[in-house]
């Protein structure tokens, strides 16, 4: 079986080791496939400085431009859900679905693809389905959220009914939380949406001994670590975490927060951070080199992912970045919103707190790191809730039985 996965976000593997890694998720993804013995092939945009074409776990990764190189702004930093908020990059749009369509083309007719497998039901799951009338192909159409939950507020129709008409359109189609698929049914009126979790890369994310030259590296040698780094754009929440931790450090005064990322919001978190006399307390390093983030997780002693609901009603897909740490045994804290609804079972590696709410969330922090056997209890659970319910090898099982 030949699949191809049309994605508009995908690893680049530059040498700028602090630069987001964009899209992991859906080489994984990719990767265990071609290990259940698919042949996969991969459309994206290029990113700086990547090849037009090339091999990388087994998955044949196909690149194109769609606007003169120095001009691409449609699918750079945050991706399309942020960027296509600025009108100027508008005109980019029906370059990109013109050339995706093409590129695509190419690529299933010259490598004999039979499943297309389009990630976000838009733009790609869009132009998936004029690909599956086009050519006869199969299309199962994976959806995370971010593409879906700013339309359920009545805002942006023109978009509402082209995602309805993307998703009726599909083969099948599958959200990555159960929020996602109860948002996708009421935008498109379908039923029979599928629940399929992004996996979790077991091997990679594993548990092993506090790196102490990495938490000397960030000033949290002997320190209670807390932990959390995306985007710095509303719906992640930094400004929550930061507003809970000048609570916390008066009850646990060794507490320390790497709080990871870049973006938009960078220098008011900064400025935030000197408002509330944290800059003992709270590092903002940038973005962490991938090289890092799994001995990161397997040294701290907290996770949090602490997403919200932004102006543009926008909010978190998944937990999986939560699901990362508890896969490498460190416990977590989980907004309740979003795709992170139902997602954790608590008290199984994982505690929920309300969203927008950084006196609750301070609360629960403090709880974990007064109490060290509960903490301790809910590391010791959290790999084995993440085997039970979040392998990739299970979620690529779910994905082969709806095309067979």
């Amino acid at each position: 079986m030949n699949w191809c996965i049309l994605t508009t976000s995908y690893p680049k593997w530059t040498e700028r080791e602090n630069e987001f890694v964009q899209g992991k998720f859906v080489h994984d993804m990719a990767k265990y496939l071609v290990r259940a013995g698919i042949e996969v092939h991969v459309v994206t945009q290029h990113g700086d400085g990547t090849p037009s074409r090339e091999i990388r776990d087994g998955v044949r990764i196909h690149r194109f431009h769609y606007f003169p190189r120095k001009w691409e702004r449609l699918t750079k930093g945050s991706g399309i859900p942020e960027n296509i908020r600025k009108v100027s990059n508008w005109i980019q749009v029906p370059f990109y679905f013109v050339r995706l369509f093409f590129f695509a083309a190419t690529v299933i007719r010259t490598d004999r693809i039979e499943i297309v497998n389009a990630h976000w039901a838009f733009p790609t799951g869009f132009i998936g389905v004029l690909l599956k009338r086009a050519m006869g192909r199969k299309l199962v159409t994976t959806m995370y959220g971010a593409e879906i939950f700013p339309v359920l507020d009545g805002k942006m129709r023109y978009l509402k009914r082209l995602l309805a008409f993307s998703i009726r359109s599909a083969d099948a189609a599958a959200g990555i939380s159960r929020s996602t698929v109860t948002a996708a049914q009421k935008v498109s009126g379908r039923k029979g949406l599928q629940f399929i979790p992004d996996g979790i890369d077991m091997v990679y994310y594993k548990p092993g001994a506090k790196n102490q030259a990495l938490l000397e590296k960030y000033g949290c040698r002997d320190r209670a670590v807390v932990y959390f780094s995306g985007r710095m754009v509303e719906r992640k929440g930094h400004r929550f975490l930061l507003d809970a931790i000048a609570e916390v450090k008066d009850k646990v005064p060794n507490v320390k927060l790497l709080l990871g990322g870049d973006g938009p919001l960078h220098d008011d978190l900064v400025m935030l951070r000197a408002k509330l006399g944290l800059e003992q307390y709270v590092v903002l390093p940038g973005f962490f080199p991938e090289s890092e983030i799994v001995p990161l997780l397997q040294s701290i002693d907290l996770y949090v992912l602490p997403s919200c609901i932004d102006k543009n009603g926008d909010t978190e897909g998944s937990a999986t970045a939560a699901f990362e740490a508890m896969s490498c045994g460190t416990p977590a804290l989980v907004s309740r919103v979003g795709g992170n609804i139902d997602s954790i079972v608590e008290g199984q590696g994982a505690l929920y707190f309300k969203p927008a709410d950084p006196r609750d969330l301070a609360h629960k922090i403090i709880h974990l790191l007064e109490d060290r056997s509960l903490l301790e209890k809910n590391a010791r659970m959290a790999r084995q809730f993440i085997a039970d319910n979040y392998s990739w090898e299970k979620t690529i099982d779910r994905y082969l039985d709806l095309v067979r």
